[in-house]
């Protein structure tokens, strides 16, 4: 093995460096250096590494620009583990999906303390944020459409037996799904028992089971030059409705704002569909892509919940995980909007905020932690300063507003979620449940009332 280049740009442990390339040279055949190895943004659920690695002889001589996914701190409940996610990905790069290729799977602990895989790097961007300030671009969303109906020609083989399938038609496994997970998180949610009552209600007896991405959306792909150049992120994949990738892609809640623009604010849902049936031979069921809208919002919803989960009781310590619960209200308000009955009741006046965990305090004690630990360790003078005082004042706000929140009845919203579970929701429950979330938004999110 060559020697190491102790001036590569890094933020892994040495010790940890040199194992990797030692695993390389083992896999290869011949001797490896890795030139530069740094954590990418982003990865709540994996963390990505770039990684620029030199190999000499072996079966894959040359310098290689790479990506290594590796396990984060804790996991969500319902995501693939990293020796599944590169089947997956092995299987949608031969159906000719846009992918970034497979390399090389490692599951022992030894080298970096757990599974990862390598995968050559793609250019691009893939922040929504970004790509929904480009251009409207039908050509990308056509081309989104076609890669779609390539994952869904992925066939059930034994190396994929991992991947359950719906007990029964996929939305009311879905259904039945998302109440399981309600049930083992902490506190009562009758705006998403409302919804489910609805998906339930609503729900579709199509029997056609396909491969699915199940996070197909704008974020999970890569974008250079308007074009698509690599799929990402396959962990939450299963079997399912071909519809569920087509409403997740298009729901509200992954446009980024860019509302007019269907498919994931990226383009038109015409655009979308005609790549899409172009390449499959299937016919697109429009009324029901409302349908899998709703339930990619709930299922949305569901997750954020588990992630800020991770934060109040897994102990994780990250800020984004803290602020997911606090997007939730806005996904209930999508839903209430899009299930309201059809003859509503007045909204009543009075009515309190519910303020989601993790609570006031606990956000501003993590504020507090960053701007002190993160933000003024980097900084000199006058702004040090600045940002000790602002960490201090964090401080004595956070210690104050322990105690003083008053929020929505929590016995009377768990009655409620029980009933509208029973089948026995009403008009103004809807009403009460659409108060709360707009009371609860104009503390957390004024602007989506707008």
């Amino acid at each position: 093995m060559s020697g190491r280049n102790d001036d590569a740009v890094t933020n892994m442990d040495r010790d940890a460096i040199k194992r990797l390339e030692v695993w390389l040279a083992r896999q290869s055949g011949g001797r490896a250096q890795v030139r530069d190895l740094k954590q990418l943004s982003g990865g709540a659920i994996q963390e990505n590494w770039a990684l620029s690695l030199d190999l000499e002889g072996g079966d894959w001589p040359g310098s290689h620009d790479l990506v290594l996914r590796k396990d984060a701190p804790s996991n969500v409940a319902v995501s693939h583990g990293r020796a599944e996610e590169f089947a997956i990905l092995k299987h949608a790069h031969d159906a000719g999906a846009t992918v970034p290729v497979p390399c090389v799977l490692c599951e022992d602990n030894d080298v970096l303390g757990t599974p990862f895989f390598i995968m050559h790097r793609a250019e691009g961007t893939a922040a929504g944020h970004k790509l929904v300030k480009m251009d409207a671009n039908d050509a990308l969303a056509e081309d989104l459409g076609r890669n779609l109906a390539r994952i869904h020609t992925i066939k059930d083989t034994p190396d994929l037996a991992f991947v359950a399938k719906p007990d029964g038609p996929a939305a009311m496994s879905s259904v039945n799904e998302y109440r399981r997970h309600l049930d083992d998180l902490p506190g009562s949610h009758p705006a998403l028992e409302w919804g489910l009552a609805w998906l339930e209600a609503n729900a579709p007896s199509g029997d056609e089971i396909v491969f699915s991405h199940r996070d197909y959306r704008t974020g999970n792909y890569m974008v250079t030059d308007g074009k698509l150049t690599a799929i990402l992120d396959w962990e939450f994949a299963g079997w399912s409705d071909p519809m569920e990738d087509i409403g997740w892609l298009t729901a509200k809640c992954w446009r980024f704002g860019a509302n007019d623009r269907v498919c994931g604010g990226v383009g038109s849902l015409d655009a979308l569909i005609r790549g899409y049936e172009a390449e499959s031979g299937r016919t697109v069921d429009r009324p029901m892509v409302a349908y899998w809208q709703v339930m990619a919002t709930m299922r949305w919803a569901v997750i954020a919940l588990q992630q800020a989960d991770r934060f109040v009781t897994g102990g994780e310590r990250n800020l984004e995980l803290a602020l997911t619960a606090h997007i939730v209200p806005e996904l209930e308000m999508q839903i209430l909007d899009a299930t309201a009955p059809v003859d509503p009741a007045p909204l009543p006046d009075g009515v309190q905020p519910v303020r989601p965990d993790p609570s006031l305090d606990a956000l501003l004690g993590i504020a507090r932690d960053i701007v002190r630990n993160d933000l003024a360790s980097v900084l000199d003078g006058d702004a040090r300063y600045k940002a000790l005082m602002a960490a201090n004042a964090l401080g004595i706000v956070e210690r104050q507003i322990t105690g003083l929140s008053v929020g929505a009845d929590d016995e009377g919203r768990k009655e409620m979620a029980a009933r509208i579970r029973d089948g026995d929701g009403t008009v103004k429950d809807h009403a009460q449940l659409l108060a709360e979330v707009r009371a609860t938004l104009k503390e957390s999110n004024p602007r989506a009332l707008g």
